[in-house]
């Protein structure tokens, strides 16, 4: 993945607990992702169909997002695990 598609993967994902990214939630799952947004649990990147990468809540199903690459959602991951 080259430097622009990169950039362009990161605009398309707001970051975790930002307005953008609460609305890219369903309504259904808004509750549930203000709980795991407010006990601050981590998140975790693991291999998602099609070579994408997967960032969830650590221990539940919750998927913060979905990327086409690992370096990228590593990002992603890491820049909520360290706030």
């Amino acid at each position: 993945m080259t430097w622009i598609e990169r950039f362009e993967e990161n605009m398309k994902t707001p970051a975790i607990a930002t307005p953008g990214w609460y609305d890219c939630i369903p309504l259904a799952q808004r509750e549930d992702a203000r709980r795991l947004v407010e006990a601050g649990a981590p998140v975790c990147v693991a291999p998602a169909a099609g070579g994408r990468c997967t960032v969830f809540f650590d221990e539940t199903e919750f998927i913060a997002g979905v990327f086409q690459d690992q370096a990228t959602a590593r990002q992603f991951a890491a820049a909520w695990n360290q706030r």
